[in-house]
């Protein structure tokens, strides 16, 4: 079953509702959550900060994380997932924040390098990863991680909602 599916159903028995801060997937979060019919039943709307002025203004990431950690931090990825949270009043959200490539790498933050918010309720974990691909094409190679990303999101929500009581 795709994650997108099961997410539905565990959202509806629990009536949870679902937000999203996405920078490095552009979208693609919530293109997969609408993409299953009834999704307006729970997913609230979402929230595409790439630039920083975005982060800070819309989704209350401090100026001082963003300068201290970068944007693709866990750091920044936590505070997203919390300002998304708050800001449409929701009790699941799930948050983006990476270097999708084929630029923006440096010698500590590789190509691939991702990180993931999930929050439900009280409970913020951020996940980190560093996706890898080897198509030739240097669009479907930032596509393909962008891709990945959104996949793997969807899947730690899933989990996270399984481990709720």
């Amino acid at each position: 079953m795709k994650p997108e599916v099961e997410l539905k159903e565990l959202l509806l028995k629990k009536r949870l509702k679902l937000s999203t801060a996405e920078s490095c997937t552009g979208g693609l979060v919530a293109a997969r959550i609408v993409n299953v019919p009834g999704s307006s039943e729970y997913f609230m709307g979402g929230v595409v900060a790439y630039d920083n002025s975005i982060k800070m203004k819309v989704l209350n990431v401090s100026p001082e994380t963003l300068l201290k950690f970068g944007a693709v931090s866990e750091e920044t990825a936590k505070e997203m997932v919390l300002g998304v949270k708050k800001l449409m009043n929701t009790e699941c959200a799930i948050s983006t924040t990476g270097i999708a490539g084929p630029t923006g790498e440096t010698p500590e933050k590789p190509v691939g390098l991702t990180y993931i918010g999930v929050s439900v309720g009280d409970r913020v974990e951020v996940f980190k990863f560093i996706f890898e691909d080897k198509d030739p094409d240097e669009v479907a190679r930032r596509n393909n991680r962008r891709r990945k990303t959104a996949k793997k999101a969807l899947k730690l929500l899933v989990q996270m909602l399984k481990e709720e009581k």
